[in-house]
């Protein structure tokens, strides 16, 4: 009995023990799950804090970084397109246009094209940008006035506008883009306003009677200077020509006529008038026309006699390329012979000139004839001229 209650004694002390071994076993893994879950919970809240401190550091940035808007990101493609395929999206988008009562097609402040029959263009004043060839070679126009809201005008707009004499820029524009008004023969006065700050080289290229009018100190100042233009700084006004007496800009160009009379209500020719009229054999102009305009009677290829009775000025390359022209006689009353007038001639020998002329520009007579001889009376300007440029000369007139 003894031995029992020893054996029984021994079995409590160790249940005992053991239970106290699997409550602190119990109670250790309970406080390793607390303390797992604690640091988990502290991972995931310094993670989430470090994600949220790496977005604040993105988004901050981010919003330093300049922004690029759709729109710059589209002018940007434009800037940069395929001139082919620039034209045919312009010719799309005019396709799709119907133009005003005034005959502008315009969409988005950029003006597409002008179907108007107005010679005096005013650009309404919605327009901000003028798309490249808007105007190109249109004969109608012969001034435009381009409102403060255009700030900049694109490549060869007006390119090859013969009849196009005068254009008014108000204070706005900025920039004018290359070949603007190439090859404009016409253009005599350009208003440009003082915020105008670009303007590329070739804008005003082929044409010498051209007077540029800005303020003083302005970059068009500059421009006009740099580059060989007349300058004033005086605004021009432009006065309209009665178009029903004179011959306008290309009107007869590219005739097929061999002769041509020129009516005694006309008193001017425009540039380019008889351009490319191959087959005129010869012409007289009459006392009555003033003036006769740059290119008038370029690449007359037939035409072998002119008789020029007392126009007061003939314009720059008037007659140049003129291949079959043998004589030229001018009368008393001309008194300007511009650049280039009479120039690759090259078959002129005699020309007859008056007293009264006292302009000829040095250009006006190079490459005709080796056997050119000027006819002038004694003691004029016309003889000066001929002994300054070494011209042989006579006094048979």
């Amino acid at each position: 009995m003894k031995k029992a209650l020893i054996l029984a004694l021994v079995l409590s002390l160790l249940t005992s023990v053991s239970c106290e071994k699997n409550d602190k076993k119990k109670a250790s893994s309970e406080i390793s799950s607390e303390a797992s879950q604690e640091y988990s919970s502290e991972k995931e809240e310094k993670e989430n804090d470090e994600e949220s401190e790496s977005e604040a550091e993105e988004k901050t940035e981010t919003e330093t970084q300049p922004k690029t808007t759709q729109d710059e990101e589209d002018k940007h493609i434009i800037e940069d397109e395929d001139p082919a395929e620039k034209s045919m999206r312009i010719n799309e988008i005019k396709r799709k246009l119907k133009a005003d009562d005034d005959g502008f097609l315009i969409e988005d402040g950029i003006l597409y094209d002008y179907e108007g029959v107005s010679s005096i263009v005013v650009i309404p004043d919605n327009v901000i940008y003028i798309e490249s060839q808007a105007f190109w070679s249109n004969d109608v126009i012969e001034a435009v006035y381009i409102p403060s809201s255009v700030k900049e005008i694109g490549e060869s707009a007006f390119w090859s506008c013969s009849g196009l004499k005068f254009v008014d820029v108000e204070e706005g524009l900025e920039k004018i883009n290359s070949s603007v008004f190439w090859s404009c023969s016409g253009l005599e006065n350009v208003n440009l306003p003082a915020s105008l700050n670009d303007i590329e080289r070739s804008v005003f290229w082929a044409m010498d009677e051209l007077t540029i009018h800005a303020p003083s100190g302005s970059y068009a100042e500059s421009f006009a200077k740099n580059n060989g233009f007349d300058y004033s700084s005086d605004y021009h006004e432009y006065q309209k020509s009665d178009r029903k007496n004179l011959i306008r800009a290309s009107q007869y160009a590219g005739n097929e006529f061999t002769e041509f009379q020129i009516p005694s209500n006309i008193k001017g020719i425009d540039a380019c008038a008889f351009q490319y009229c191959k087959k005129l054999k010869e012409i007289t102009i009459p006392s009555n026309v003033e003036y006769i305009g740059a290119d008038a009677f370029e690449y007359c290829y037939g035409l072998k006699k002119v008789v020029i009775d007392g126009c007061r000025e003939i314009k720059s390359e008037a007659f140049e390329y003129c291949e079959s022209l043998e004589m030229l006689r001018i009368k008393e009353g001309t008194e300007k012979i511009g650049s280039s007038a009479f120039a690759y001639c090259d078959k002129l020998k005699d020309i007859y000139l008056p007293a009264s002329v006292s302009n000829i520009d040095k250009r006006a007579f190079e490459y005709c004839s080796p056997d050119l001889v000027l006819h002038v009376p004694a003691g004029s300007y016309a003889e000066d001229y001929a002994m300054a440029l070494n011209i042989p000369f006579d006094n048979n007139i």
